[in-house]
């Protein structure tokens, strides 16, 4: 067996993580205009679910996960393939914890990786970022007058597991 130096070992090292190419980085954009205001105002009501924080709270939650598996796997691809799964969890985690009345913001979770400089990763967001015109006409839709209830409703259903499987509301006895 041949005698390798310590030299030769950390360029091994090196290659095997990926770590020549850059530092690995993790990231997940809410791209709404109003996104910034709807997670740092904790005075708001959302009483269809969700809230304020929702990128925080659920980094907060599941950070130590995140760096447990990527640890697992740096040696194998460098962690990349554990980030950007850690990604995919936090913006669907994101999804859950972000207000839920019209479900544009609750759906913008734009997850994306990079090592150093080079993106390796990019998912589109589920929802794309509402125009100008959208948010007008989403302004209009003042869901505090009289009637405009039963549209928050049906906002509200279309936004929710079994709405967008398309399946029947449950019925109570």
């Amino acid at each position: 067996m041949p005698v390798s130096t310590f030299h030769d070992r950390i360029e091994e090292l090196i290659h095997r993580t990926g770590a020549g190419k850059g530092g690995l980085h993790g990231s997940v954009t809410v791209d709404q205009v109003y996104a910034h205001y709807q997670h740092e105002r904790l005075d708001l009501h959302h009483p269809r679910g969700g809230g304020p924080k929702y990128l925080e709270r659920p980094l907060f939650d599941h950070y130590r996960d995140y760096l447990t598996v990527i640890a697992h796997t740096v040696l194998d691809d460098g962690g990349q393939r554990e980030m950007e799964r850690s990604m995919e969890h936090l913006s669907d985690a994101a999804e859950l914890a972000a207000p839920w009345e019209f479900g544009d913001l609750m759906h913008s979770g734009h997850p994306e990786v990079r090592r150093g400089s080079e993106l390796v990763y990019d998912r589109p967001p589920k929802r794309h970022r509402l125009t100008q015109a959208e948010l007008r006409v989403k302004a209009a839709l003042r869901l505090d007058r009289p009637g405009m209830q039963n549209l928050k409703g049906w906002i509200y259903w279309h936004n929710t597991v079994r709405g967008r499987m398309g399946l029947p509301p449950a019925r109570r006895a």
